[in-house]
């Protein structure tokens, strides 16, 4: 008797709980969301100033403009500290001085690099 009444409230509970097809959803309420976490909706802008700031140096990240776009080499090993080969340093538009270096622009599909942000001079 005990184990039928067990049973019958397991089935009451499975028959009052909602199913969800999709794991994703479901009844508990949703948190918010920090809005510092969400994406900002189209490219992010960077200007020269901005640029600058990105270094290399005393653990700020390394950055570089080339053609147009902001690419991240802080973890390249020819970028270490912010220098480079021939005295290039991150923090600038190297756009001038790609087509003299021995690799040019295609470095940049090479080492799958994705633009940061969009450079604005």
């Amino acid at each position: 008797m005990v184990k039928l009444i067990g049973g019958l409230l397991l089935c009451s509970f499975m028959i009052s709980a909602p199913v969800y097809a999709d794991a994703s959803i479901s009844s508990a309420p949703k948190a918010a969301v920090p809005s510092s976490t969400v994406p900002s909706k189209g490219p992010k802008l960077m200007s020269a100033t901005q640029l600058k700031a990105f270094d290399g140096k005393n653990g700020h990240k390394a950055y570089v403009a080339l053609n147009g776009k902001v690419y991240d080499v802080t973890n390249i090993d020819e970028w270490k500290n912010g220098k480079h080969y021939k005295g290039m340093v991150a923090g600038t538009d190297l756009t001038p001085y790609i087509s003299k270096s021995p690799h040019g622009p295609q470095i940049v599909d090479q080492l799958g690099l994705t633009p940061v942000a969009i450079y604005k001079k």
